[in-house]
């Protein structure tokens, strides 16, 4: 894949399209978090979670755009350079890390939020089990980064957090109260598997929209679905009524 590049102002920038779209996500996620912060009196807990995941994705893909892409010519990687240790491999990827990291607890926020809306619609959801489920899988991936230094792990951790924790009970909740807040989790859940065959692919449109660029765009849809999503879980009624332990949960 060709490294394009453009001069502004006498600043050399390195994937100036990945970058941008780096910068769209993390508008959006910034906004995102703006919006239910803002509505944390209203929401709880669940919603000021929900807030955090937003403000974190934003966090990880500015350092994305920055560091990765636009300036990662900054640090002077040298990709041909053999890794000859765990220093040598943590200085190497010091460019990585915040996005990484920062996905990582981006994702769990929003693990943690989604369980507790869910707890809200189905009643005796286990969310105890499934927040020290959270907790394990989480530190594990967040370790695993710090040793492996490889993204497929912070994938990896989206895909546990997006089909295996939310979608089954999203899909419950849709079909048993056709909650609008579940509908737009699973869509945009739904589209987040178009980046794995378009990164595993390589998809490349032109050296100036390639599988970065598609995935991040998106993702930024994404985004905006789990927005849309969160809002309609502030003026969503549960059709049925909870049991005592839930509410004393929420």
């Amino acid at each position: 894949m060709e490294t394009t590049q453009l001069t502004l102002g006498g600043l050399l920038v390195l994937e100036p399209v990945t970058a941008f779209t780096d910068f769209l996500i993390t508008l959006v996620s910034f906004i995102g978090y703006y919006k239910f912060i803002n509505k944390r009196k209203k929401g709880g807990l669940s919603i000021t979670y929900f807030a955090y995941f937003f403000l974190f994705m934003g966090l990880g893909t500015l350092f994305a755009g920055l560091f990765t892409h636009a300036f990662s010519y900054i640090f002077g990687i040298d990709e041909a350079e053999p890794i000859k240790s765990w220093i040598d491999n943590l200085l190497s990827n010091a460019h990585n890390l915040p996005n990484w990291l920062f996905n990582i607890v981006s994702v769990t926020f929003f693990e943690i939020a989604t369980i507790r809306m869910l707890s809200k619609y189905i009643k005796d959801l286990n969310t105890t089990f499934f927040y020290i489920v959270i907790a394990v899988e989480s530190l594990a991936a967040f370790g695993l980064i710090l040793y492996f230094f490889k993204y497929y792990i912070a994938a990896a951790h989206i895909g546990f957090a997006l089909y295996l924790i939310s979608m089954p009970f999203q899909i419950i909740n849709y079909k048993t109260n056709h909650s609008q807040y579940s509908k737009f989790i699973i869509i945009g859940s739904l589209l987040m598997i178009i980046t794995l065959p378009v990164m595993l692919a390589k998809l490349e449109i032109s050296k100036w929209m390639n599988f970065n660029d598609i995935s991040h765009l998106t993702i930024m849809i994404t985004m905006l679905l789990f927005m849309k999503a969160g809002l309609n879980f502030l003026q969503e009624k549960p059709k049925n009524k909870k049991s005592h332990h839930q509410n004393h949960i929420e």
